[in-house]
């Protein structure tokens, strides 16, 4: 029995402790340091006032074709009278004549203060197309109390020309269609050209064949030393295959495929022409030469 009294003691105990933290959540905030200014598109302030928290601006703030109203305001927490940061504020601009609202996200900063600007040269179309009387009125909510914050700030004399875009735009709908452009072909050269650079590269090949015309080639030792006259043809394989592989670089090869090839070949190449000439040594140290 006592152990139940105890135990029903023990809940109301809680309950009253989470039921008061409750209402000190449940205290709202308030708003200071209001300050509202109007200024022309020639920088000439028109209007400058502070207004008292709760109250309203009593007269109608006319706003014309390139005006700048502002507006700067604390959020502060109504126990501690320090700057808080809700999580949504914004300015809703109603109509009075049809009704229709516009709203204004605000960023306000960690501290709580906190600047808006309505610039009337870039204003939405929908305030421009409806000049009136509007109800200027700021709302600012937070997760952290159950009532948001409603002041109503002041009234706005819209007077401007009726802005009229002819038709409604439309958000969904088909886009015009996209002619993509690509860069044309490049251009091959000259013919003559490419037969140049083809003869430049046989011209090596012609001076080879006239140097061994004119010191004499000893082609009969190829017949008596088998040996050697094969490491002399792998030799001049090597180099005619390296003239062909830089022949299909030209025509249909990429870099990496040229490069394999290439290291391959030049592999033979070395260890056929340094056995080559070794063998050439040998023959003159003979008198075979």
């Amino acid at each position: 029995m006592i152990r139940s009294l105890i135990n029903i003691i023990s809940w109301r105990a809680f309950l009253l402790v989470l039921l008061t933290l409750v209402l000190v959540q449940a205290d709202d905030f308030v708003i200071s340091d209001v300050k509202i200014a109007v200024t022309t598109s020639d920088s000439v302030r028109k209007l400058y006032e502070s207004i008292p928290y709760p109250s309203s601006f009593d007269k109608p703030i006319q706003l014309t074709s390139g005006d700048d109203f502002k507006m700067i305001f604390v959020v502060n927490d109504k126990q501690t009278q320090k700057g808080v940061q809700p999580h949504q504020a914004f300015l809703t601009l109603t109509s009075e004549k049809n009704g229709n609202q516009i709203p204004i996200i605000i960023r306000v900063r960690e501290n709580g203060k906190s600047k808006v600007e309505l610039d009337m040269k870039s204003a939405p179309d929908e305030l421009l197309s409806s000049p009136g009387n509007y109800s200027l009125d700021l709302i600012i909510g937070t997760f952290s109390y159950n009532d948001p914050l409603k002041y109503h700030v002041a009234t706005l004399e819209i007077d401007v020309p009726i802005q009229s875009s002819g038709h409604s735009p439309v958000v969904y709908g088909p886009k015009p269609e996209i002619h993509h452009i690509f860069r044309p072909d490049e251009k091959l050269p000259p013919i003559w050209l490419s037969y140049s650079f083809v003869a430049i590269v046989l011209i090596p090949w012609v001076f080879l064949i006239g140097a061994w015309a004119c010191i004499g080639v000893n082609v009969s030792l190829l017949a008596r030393a088998p040996e050697p006259s094969l490491m002399s043809i792998l030799f001049l394989g090597s180099l005619l295959a390296i003239e062909i592989l830089f022949y299909n670089y030209w025509t249909h090869l990429n870099i990496f495929q040229t490069l394999t090839w290439l290291t391959g070949l030049s592999i033979v190449a070395f260890i056929t022409g340094q056995k080559a000439l070794s063998d050439v040594q040998k023959w003159r140290s003979l008198g075979l030469r």
